[in-house]
């Protein structure tokens, strides 16, 4: 049986349980699906024409990815530009006389959560005009699924084409692991006692920090667990959403269910909305939706981690026959951009008497923001060399391997796994009694110290950090506002210059036994 088939019986199966069946692709419809692809991608604008068949781009374009499907089940399909920072989208696949967006309407795939947000919701209205699109299914991969979120809420007293339903692939809703490691570590500072280690510790850095800035230092800041904690309660969802996630790589003994399973780059508890604990063993809670319906599969992320497997979340027919169902649910159900049902706020500190500034017009949230509330985890940091062993570590200690490090455990080899997807940097949650011992590279681990944790709360311009627990003697915190750091006193509302967005959070301090400890936080406006 040729592929085609098969993946036609597939959608036949999966569009016969929604009473739907498989038509040609109408010329120009009044609802149509909207694929929008993720961090650090690049995706044209492509129309429903069928000349645009399999031309929507590197993300999307495989024959046994989600478009394909969703084409052969009769729906009108489009893909949102979006551009790497500083670029433009590869060029628009339009057929004769068709318009393309403006340039207000590309992503910028690098950049900041509500401004990707904001430009897809200027896409969505230029669909309406321009293509006649009443009625929106959108169709996120990766950070796709946040920006699709952010639009929602930021069209809900807009106006514009109603979204009818959400469907999310490998979507961080919680935060990603990579991200979380590397904010730990990217305004770190290395001061070891011993020459060696510091030169291991300096080189660990190093290579985080290049990796952060060449994916977008915005993005990951806002993929972190912290940030996205403060972030989800202001985003307003009135409808279900569907999730799908991978889980191809499964760790024995990783304790840490916010990364394993993972598709290598998102946990499953992420990709799935459920609640977790992060590597500085907080709570991580969930992101304040009901899904509809989820499903793992035993895939990757995408094209970047196909040195683990070819399977990614964009190339199998079964993930785009249950992406069509999911879309076909979704049209039956409530739309987005109905009322959510009230949510009560968190604790908040007294805003200052200055206003907080509203979101560009026209997109505005329908209510007030709430107050954010977050919190993270101290750390102590270890480093060694090749050859070298590492102290004891605990059992939640996350080791950072660099240049194809690995580490032994009693002679026995210790599983790891890429951070960022990137071939360079792995990590380990390695359960050993005995002290570690690093080959062919350089190590740096980072232990989780239990009983105490920065709590920042923020409403409007207003700040402040405390840390709970057993206190930090000598404990020094820094805010960076607008790229620069600025010293801060803990326990003391911070007032923030008026427009300021999103802010990074270090208090270091040191422990009862004399060590180092640290803690770092990405705290959303």
């Amino acid at each position: 049986m040729r592929d085609t088939d098969v993946r036609r019986r597939l959608l036949a199966a999966a569009l016969s349980i929604l009473g739907l069946a498989l038509a040609p692709a109408a010329a120009k419809a009044t609802t149509a699906v909207v694929l929008v692809s993720g961090f650090d991608t690049s995706s044209p604008f492509t129309t429903s024409a069928e000349e645009c068949a399999g031309r929507e781009g590197p993300t999307w374009g495989d024959p046994n990815g989600p478009p394909a499907a969703l084409r052969a089940a009769g729906l009108a399909v489009f893909t949102a530009p979006i551009a790497n920072t500083g670029t433009a989208p590869p060029p628009a696949c339009l057929a004769a006389g068709q318009p393309a967006p403006p340039a207000s309407a590309t992503i910028d795939s690098n950049g900041d959560i509500d401004a990707n947000g904001r430009a897809l919701g200027e896409l969505l209205g230029f669909l309406q005009s321009s293509y006649g699109v009443d009625t929106v299914n959108l169709v996120g991969h990766s950070a796709g699924g946040l920006w699709s979120r952010s639009a929602i809420t930021q069209l809900a007293s807009a106006g514009g084409p109603r979204v009818q339903s959400l469907t999310t692939l490998g979507t961080p809703h919680t935060g990603s692991f990579g991200a979380d490691l590397a904010e730990t570590l990217v305004n770190g500072q290395c001061k070891e006692s011993n020459q060696v280690e510091q030169i291991v510790c300096e080189a660990v850095l190093a290579v985080i920090q290049a990796e952060f800035q060449s994916l977008g230092p915005t993005a990951i800041e806002q993929l972190t667990s912290t940030f996205l904690a403060g972030w989800n309660p202001q985003q307003q969802l009135g409808c279900p959403v569907a999730v799908m996630g991978g889980n191809w790589l499964s760790l024995p003994l990783f304790p840490l269910e916010y990364y394993n399973a993972s598709d290598g780059i998102v946990g499953q508890a992420s990709a799935l909305g459920q609640r977790a604990t992060s590597i500085m063993l907080q709570p991580i809670p969930a992101p304040g939706f009901q899904p509809v319906g989820s499903q793992l599969f035993p895939v990757v992320h995408s094209g970047s981690l196909t040195f683990l497997t070819p399977n990614t979340l964009l190339n199998q027919t079964d993930v785009s026959a249950t992406t069509v169902a999911a879309v076909g649910a979704g049209a039956a159900s409530a739309p987005c951009d109905q009322p959510p049902a009230p949510v009560e706020a968190p604790d908040a500190v007294t805003p200052p008497p200055a206003t907080v500034e509203p979101l560009p017009q026209p997109l505005q949230p329908r209510t007030a923001r709430m107050p954010v509330v977050t919190r993270a985890g101290f750390r102590s940091m270890d480093t060694a060399g090749n050859g070298r062993r590492l102290p004891r570590q605990g059992r939640n200690a996350v080791v950072l391997l660099l240049d194809g490090a690995s580490l032994r455990c009693q002679g026995r080899a210790v599983v790891s796994a890429p951070v960022l997807g990137s071939h360079r940097l792995s990590a380990a949650v390695p359960r050993c009694s005995e002290r570690l011992r690093v080959r062919g590279g350089r190590a740096l681990a980072l232990q989780p110290e239990q009983g105490s944790a920065l709590r920042i709360e923020r409403s409007g311009r207003a700040l402040t950090l405390r840390v709970t627990g057993r206190g930090l003697r000598g404990a020094q915190a820094r805010v960076r506002i607008r790229g620069h750091w600025r010293p801060a006193r803990l326990g003391r509302m911070i007032v923030l210059p008026k427009g300021t967005g999103p802010v990074a959070v270090r208090v270091v301090g040191r422990g009862r036994s004399g060590e180092r400890e640290s803690a770092t936080a990405h705290v959303a406006d």
